[in-house]
This record gives structure tokens, C-alpha cells and sequence, in this order.
């Protein structure tokens, strides 16, 4: 064999070699998987299908929802930590999860291992009362409520809901709630609807239906801004509480996530929650219209979380 077929033989490898490296570098290269904790049809898996609609034009890739069930986000986070760590499989996270981590229930994984892409969703708390209640507005209730211990309903015992109620009771100065823990937000509201309790901290779209037909009365926003889907309702702030509690979705990867797929990811998130499409499902579902940002403020409210519901919970001797 010549020196010049050598030669050539050589560049075509090196040819070879170079388009190999840049195919393994694209990214990304195959589905991505969209791991979440909600059953299908919840809120979150809702969420995370909504993204979908635009995100393949905006990744060049299909995504996939997996739908991980159980142990309040610790299957979820479980099944994130043993995929490869290559950007390909993200998880759609809410307090849920923190909570479960800050508890030491997250499956191996810590809070440090969190590593936040973009906010999805602010799902303001909204409180609300049956249409029996004889408390027609906020301040009715708030007056009450500093000499009577109101009966909540909630989710469990620890969650984002029972932090909610008690942060908002004490920021409030109202006697501390007598908190009743149902499976779901759809069995406190038929709980809030038949009178078993005085109030609950629900989200809109939990009780949509129910206070379009007069069954449940919004008494206040605990946001910064008034919902448009409940323009009437004042927030707490107006009211002179400072108290703002919301549902908060947003999309993570684990520690070991190469740094450029992470802003690629970032990029692609925010792109895709910005069309059209995601941000008319915000105004429809009642959660705030400012619910999408990148990287950077999500990060620091995925921190934040992590120090105050660390606090929360040692106050309330949950473990």
C-alpha cells in the first residue's frame, strides 16, 4: 500500500473521528424524559404536557411525560437518579419534593443535588369558604379568626398545604388552626362545600367549578397580585398581611448534569413556556401570568424553600 493511499486513509479516520465527536456532542440527541410525580390528568402532569406543546420545536427533540407516582415525590426523584445524568431525563418538581428530600425521604437524593432549569407554574393559595360560611368577607374572617381556632382542611400532615395554613395564620396574628388532613384538594373541597370545616387554602382551578356555582366563596389571594380569573378577590397584602403562599412547578436536573446542557435545557424551557399556547393554560387556570422564569431566580427560590420549610417543619416537630 502506498504512502499516499496511507495518507489518505489517514484523513478519512480523522475525517471519521471529528464527525463522531460533533454527533456526540449534539444535545440534545435523543427524547427527553420529563419525569413527574402527579398521576396522569393531575396538575403538575398537566403542567408538564402544556410545555410539550411547543418545547419540540424549541429542543429539535420529542419529549416524553413519565409519570412516577408515589411516596410524595420520592419515586419520582428515585427514578431521575438513576438515569444517566446527560440532560436527557428532567424532572418537574413542586415543594412536594423538597419537603420529602428535607425529611430524608428523597431516595438518595439531597437538597444540594437539586439543580434548578426554569419555573413552570405560581399557583397562588387562595382562601375560601363554603357558601354557608357566615363569613362573607376577608376581614370577617380575619377578626374572627383571632378569637376563634378556625378548623382547615388540608392535604397531609407536613405538606405544602399544612405550611401554608400555618404561616399564614401566624404572619395573620390569628389563633393557631385546627388543621384536618384529607387526601386531596378534591375531597377538602367537597369537605369545604358540605360545612365539615370553616376554610381551606386551595388553589383556583381546585375549586373552579365550585365557585362558578356560588358553592365556594374566595375570600383572599395570597399573592402579590390579584388573579384575573378572581379579579374581586383582594390579596392578602392589600388587607395589610404579608403573606404570600403559592403552588410552585418548575423543571430540574440532578448534580452531575454537564453545565452546557443545563443552560441549553434552560434555554429551551423558557422558549417553549413563553409561546402562546402555555401562557393562555396560565390565564385559564387562574395561576400568575409571571409564573415562567429562567434558571437563576428559580434557583433562588428553590434555595429559599429549602431553608424556610426546613424551619417550618422543625417548628411543627415533623420529621
Amino acid at each position: 500500500m502506498s504512502k499516499k493511499t496511507l495518507g489518505l486513509i489517514a484523513l478519512g479516520a480523522a475525517a471519521l473521528l471529528v464527525a463522531a465527536a460533533q454527533a456526540q456532542e449534539k444535545f440534545p440527541s435523543k427524547t427527553i424524559e420529563v419525569v413527574t410525580h402527579a398521576g396522569v390528568g393531575g396538575g403538575t402532569d398537566i403542567t408538564a404536557r402544556m410545555m410539550m406543546v411547543q418545547a419540540p420545536a424549541a429542543f429539535g427533540q420529542e419529549l416524553v411525560v413519565v409519570n412516577k407516582t408515589g411516596g410524595s415525590g420520592a419515586a419520582a426523584l428515585g427514578y431521575a437518579a438513576g438515569r444517566p445524568k446527560d440532560g436527557h431525563t428532567i424532572l418537574l418538581i413542586t415543594q412536594t419534593h423538597l419537603l420529602t428530600i428535607l425529611q430524608g425521604r428523597g431516595a438518595g437524593v439531597k437538597a444540594e443535588d437539586i439543580v434548578g432549569l426554569a419555573r413552570a407554574t405560581e399557583d397562588p393559595q387562595v382562601l375560601m369558604v363554603g357558601k354557608g360560611s357566615p363569613y362573607v368577607t376577608a376581614k370577617e374572617f380575619i377578626e374572627a379568626s383571632k378569637s376563634k381556632a378556625m378548623k382547615y382542611g388540608t392535604t397531609q400532615i407536613g405538606s405544602v398545604d399544612h405550611l401554608a395554613v400555618v404561616g399564614f395564620a401566624r404572619k395573620a396574628g390569628l389563633q393557631t388552626p385546627t388543621v384536618v388532613p384529607f387526601r386531596g384538594g378534591g375531597d377538602v373541597v367537597v369537605n369545604l362545600v358540605g360545612g365539615n370545616i370553616d376554610a381551606a387554602l386551595l388553589n383556583y382551578a381546585e375549586a373552579e367549578s365550585q365557585i362558578k356555582a356560588g358553592e365556594v366563596r374566595a375570600l383572599l389571594t395570597l399573592a402579590n397580585e390579584r388573579l384575573p380569573a378572581i379579579a374581586d378577590t383582594p390579596t392578602a397584602k392589600e388587607i395589610g398581611i404579608d403573606a404570600v403562599y403559592s403552588t410552585t412547578r418548575g423543571f430540574a436536573v440532578l448534580k452531575g448534569t454537564p453545565e452546557d446542557r443545563i443552560k441549553i435545557l434552560e434555554e429551551g424551557l423558557v422558549k417553549a413556556m413563553s409561546g402562546k399556547i402555555y401562557q393562555d393554560y396560565l390565564a385559564s387556570s387562574g395561576q400568575s401570568l409571571k409564573s415562567v422564569v429562567g434558571r437563576q431566580e428559580w434557583q433562588a427560590q428553590i434555595d429559599e424553600f429549602l431553608r424556610t420549610g426546613q424551619e417550618a417543619l422543625a417548628s411543627l416537630g415533623v420529621k
